[in-house]
């Protein structure tokens, strides 16, 4: 009786763990009032909660509406892969001869790659000590078959975008490193100097670096851009840009031209690193029936790749797996049909019939799937009950504030290390599906889907965010308390001026010092501080303490209009503290983004009206000539589109800034760019902010379309951005703008005048392009 004692508590515990009707029906009220507030709103939501130990439908919304999933698709690659092929499948890559190793020698070493997605540098070169140990000291050519795949690399949505984000690899049967390679940017020696770009891994007969980073003073800003450009059997990596003087080295991933020669080339560097002399060439071809096999080499279980898949929301994964579904299951070559035919079939399997969703890749990059939140949750109820494969499944998705691409999200909730799932990103997409136990003990799946919302991302996923904390809350003490907590929307809330000032100290001096280790306090402060004020200070330390995350955080938290910068500004200026948030604007807006620019602007009449803030004009005037310098177009869209107060005062800041740095105003890329858009009709107020900068009267525009020289080539498009409506073209100065002190922590180039941003281009640089790729915060999907 006592051995039978414990299976019958377990039997009963999921009986006992259920949540009353009490607490599932203040879930729902809390659930509703949340989706009836902005953001989610003013969105298209699907939604469907079941508990896994009853079957019952908790909560349900939209439930059969179609909606882009975005990587809420790896789910189904992720139950394809695990059902069809198994947890344990592992892919071979062989290395073959046409004829046995005799002395030391090999004759054609073939290498066939049957799609193992984990292969890396490392390892690759772990496998190339394996053959010297087994002998081999020579070989002829280097055959890659590739022919366990299609030759097409990239599948459906790839189309849809040009970018060369390491995201959006291509995937072959014979892949490395997941089809991207390791930029590194370190600055040079001086000022003005050419910056030093390497690669990694540094096959030299695959790359071809066209290095046009220049080094710029050391207080000034970083924008780079690197781009790869496929050239046949080769990869162009270009990369443009300035670097800071003595700063840290940079490290940017992108993705490579035609993989298999990638492998190939790599492999051919490692060989002769090693020791083994190769004499023959890298080629593609088939490997013959009759070849010898030297090694066959294994990746880890399929369990594990798919692990990493889904954390880090791995596109080169899931389209490397829905290929290898093709291959093994309906015949070489793997091809996107083949593998989709097959989830397909697992689908309906699942009962989710065909025909009732769109499924074009595996990955769900870009526009080009549809599923529903009830076809989401079936699926993961299904894969739940499958013992052989449940446990990869489920330990495969992100914790929520613990792992992957969950790390940073519901921390200080009662879902944090409860809920696990698979996030979606796209632009206007997000989607969050998976498992939650919750306090009560009760175990549910869940799909949440949102499309189409107007604003920023982040309130959006905040929301799902909150939603996934009500969920962890049900069935805990005092039901109902935490539910509704999480669905009332906090509006702002001024602090005490007291307690304000205390925190705004605080907070600054963790600005101030920025240290990665204290991200954990500073994304808990910002999730529950409602003052704006303390908003923008803790943004401004989270972008400190981690510029390489970007910063939306800070863009969201500060307002495009003044005034709250300006109650900022008073409060710090009474502590004595160093001005808030500019300089990281100034970060964003050098490496282009128009939503920073916007938000200077519109603190720049500060600097020149009324009681003058000597000390954010200082700041200004400097930074915004670096924005000159490295981002001219973009700042030309930010001006056009601002108010003329606005913008009046940036360019007499900028005015400043080239007079004080001894730059040239006719080099200065501002000012080119000014100067072309003057030749055009309608460009008075050009001219006029070109006199600014070049210190002499404007001309009347009579005067500046006649002075366009013969055959000059037409004026460039204006930007996307149009002039505001009151914005009339500002008349010419009647006195040169007063020089500003130097800002604090500068550094002075050794001679007459510093070094200048313009004087930093190479005589045969080009200007960095801007990034027309997708936003940081939509890794392809993840």
């Amino acid at each position: 009786m006592r051995r039978l004692l414990p299976v019958v508590m377990l039997a009963l515990c999921p009986l006992a763990a259920r949540a009353g009707q009490s607490d599932r029906d203040a879930l729902k009220k809390a659930v509703e009032q949340l989706l009836s507030q902005p953001p989610l709103s003013n969105a298209r939501v699907a939604m469907q909660v079941e508990s896994l130990d009853d079957g019952q439908v908790i909560y349900s919304r939209n439930p059969d509406e179609l909606l882009n999933p975005a990587s809420n698709t790896k789910l189904v690659t992720a139950a394809a892969g695990l059902l069809r092929l198994g947890p344990e499948y592992r892919f071979n890559t062989d290395y073959l001869s046409d004829k046995p190793l005799i002395n030391g020698r090999l004759g054609t070493l073939y290498v066939k790659g049957r799609a193992d997605p984990s292969v890396t540098t490392e390892r690759l070169d772990t496998l190339v000590g394996d053959l010297w140990h087994r002998g081999v000291r020579n070989v002829g050519d280097i055959v890659l078959d590739d022919s366990f795949f299609d030759r097409e690399e990239f599948g459906a949505g790839w189309e849809q975008e040009s970018s060369d984000k390491a995201w959006a690899a291509g995937v072959g049967a014979l892949s490395l490193n997941h089809n991207a390679v390791a930029i590194y940017i370190t600055p040079g020696d001086r000022t003005g100097g050419r910056a030093r770009v390497e690669v990694e891994p540094d096959a030299h007969d695959y790359f071809v670096v066209d290095n046009r980073v220049v080094t710029v003073r050391a207080n000034g800003r970083r924008k780079l851009r690197p781009r790869t450009i496929p050239e046949g059997e080769r990869t162009r990596i270009l990369v443009e840009g300035r670097i800071p003087l003595r700063a840290e080295a940079v490290v940017l991933y992108r993705r490579v031209g035609d993989p298999a020669f990638y492998y190939g080339q790599t492999l051919r560097l490692l060989l002769k690193k090693r020791g083994i002399r190769v004499s023959g060439r890298v080629k593609r071809g088939t490997a013959p029936q009759t070849a010898v096999l030297i090694q066959s080499y294994e990746s880890s279980e399929l369990g594990e790749i798919i692990r990493d898949m889904n954390k880090i929301s791995s596109n080169f994964i899931a389209e490397m797996v829905v290929k290898t579904l093709g291959a093994e299951l309906k015949g070489t070559p793997g091809s996107w049909p083949k593998g989709l035919e097959v989830a397909e079939d697992l689908l309906a399997e699942l009962g989710i019939p065909r025909g009732t969703y769109v499924l074009k890749n595996g990955s769900g990059l870009n526009d080009t799937n549809r599923f529903t939140a009830r076809q989401i949750a079936t699926l993961l109820q299904a894969v739940w009950k499958r013992f052989p494969v449940a446990s990869e499944f489920v330990s495969s998705l992100g914790i929520a504030a613990r792992d992957g691409t969950m790390r940073l999200r519901m921390e200080g909730t009662d879902a944090a290390g409860r809920l696990r799932a698979k996030t979606g990103t796209l632009e206007r997409v997000t989607a969050l599906s998976g498992y939650v136990q919750s306090l009560g003990g009760e175990r549910f799946v869940f799909s949440v889907l949102v499309n189409d919302w107007a604003g920023k991302s982040a309130p959006v996923i905040s929301s799902i965010d909150r939603l996934g904390g009500m969920l962890a809350a049900l069935g805990a003490p005092e039901p109902g308390i935490r539910e509704a907590a999480l669905a009332a929307v906090a509006p702002p809330q001024d602090a005490q001026p007291a307690e304000l000032k205390a925190r705004i100290a605080t907070y600054s001096a963790l600005s101030s010092a920025p240290d990665k280790k204290n991200l954990p306090f500073l994304r808990s402060a910002l999730r529950t501080e409602r003052d704006p004020l303390l908003r923008i200070v803790l943004a401004d330390a989270v972008y400190r303490s981690d510029p390489e995350q970007g910063g939306g955080a800070l863009l969201e938290a500060m307002p495009p209009s003044p005034d709250v910068f300006l109650r900022l500004r008073s409060v710090g200026r009474e502590l004595a503290l160093p001005i808030p948030a500019i300089s990281s604007l100034l970060d964003l807006a050098v490496d282009g983004s128009a939503e920073a620019l916007a938000r200077l602007l519109a603190v720049a009449p500060l600097a020149r009206t009324g009681e003058r803030d000597e000390q954010l004009a200082a700041l200004l005037s400097d930074g915004l000539l670096e924005v000159g310098d490295a981002s001219p177009e973009e700042l030309f869209a930010a001006l056009r589109a601002a108010p003329g107060s606005q913008a009046q005062a940036a360019i007499e800041l900028i005015s400043t800034g080239i007079e004080q740095s001894g730059t040239d105003a006719a080099k200065y890329p501002l000012a080119l760019t000014l100067r072309r858009a003057s030749e055009g009709a309608s460009s008075g107020r050009f001219e006029a902010w070109l006199a600014i900068l070049e210190r002499r009267p404007a001309r009347p525009a009579e005067s500046v379309a006649q002075s366009a020289p013969a055959g000059s080539p037409p004026s460039p498009p204006a930007p996307s951005a149009a002039p505001a409506a009151s914005d009339p073209a500002p008349p010419a100065p009647a006195v040169v703008p007063a020089p500003l002190p130097q800002p604090a922590g500068l550094l002075k180039a050794p001679g007459p005048s510093r070094a200048n941003p313009a004087a930093l281009a190479t005589p045969d640089a080009k200007p960095a392009s801007a990034c027309t790729g997708p936003s940081p915060t939509c890794p392809g999907g993840g």
